[in-house]
């Protein structure tokens, strides 16, 4: 389905497009979240990383790899906003719960907030590696495509990460 989709934008359908966009809202808005703070400094690197997709979804050579292709051109976008941002002021990362109603709602943001008080005490190459393998599933080898390094970097970083957590009291033994 999604290759099929992958097809038709690339024949210049929107709509198909549109669709794919929207079936990885969600996990784009949680990777730019890695790496940008301000929303609507994500809601530009998303808006951006689909103008850049869509432009250039003719050169994808294989339809499968759209995921990993469209994830690794919003990192870019990311890190260009991130770089830009840096040299005008310094980044103050807030988290706002108060348009949180219920008491699940609470508990859910409490826990996603526990894993984004661990994670952020790590740098932005192993926080990503990190998220990229725990969260979204993603094997090594697809990581070091993403991130456009080795193998062997990525395993490093994810062997840093969880050393620096469990350093910090967040992975308990047994």
């Amino acid at each position: 389905m999604n290759e099929e989709l992958v097809n038709e934008s690339k024949n210049g359908n929107k709509e198909a497009f549109t669709e794919l966009i929207l079936k990885y809202q969600k996990d784009l808005y949680r990777i730019a979240k890695m790496r940008l703070a301000d929303d609507y400094d994500i809601d530009d690197a998303i808006q951006e990383t689909m103008i850049t997709a869509f432009k250039s979804i003719k050169k994808l050579k294989e339809n499968k790899y759209f995921k990993t292709w469209i994830i690794r051109i919003l990192i870019n976008k990311c890190n260009e906003i991130y770089l830009k941002k840096k040299k005008e002021s310094n980044i103050i990362k807030k988290y706002d719960v108060t348009s949180f109603e219920t008491n699940n709602e609470m508990l859910e943001i409490e826990n996603k907030f526990d894993f984004y008080r661990l994670i952020n005490i790590l740098n932005y190459e192993e926080r990503i590696s990190m998220v990229l393998y725990y969260v979204y599933d993603y094997k090594i080898k697809d990581i070091s495509e993403i991130l456009d390094t080795s193998e062997n970097t990525i395993k490093a970083r994810l062997a840093r990460g969880r050393e620096k957590i469990k350093s910090k009291g967040g992975i308990k033994n047994g």
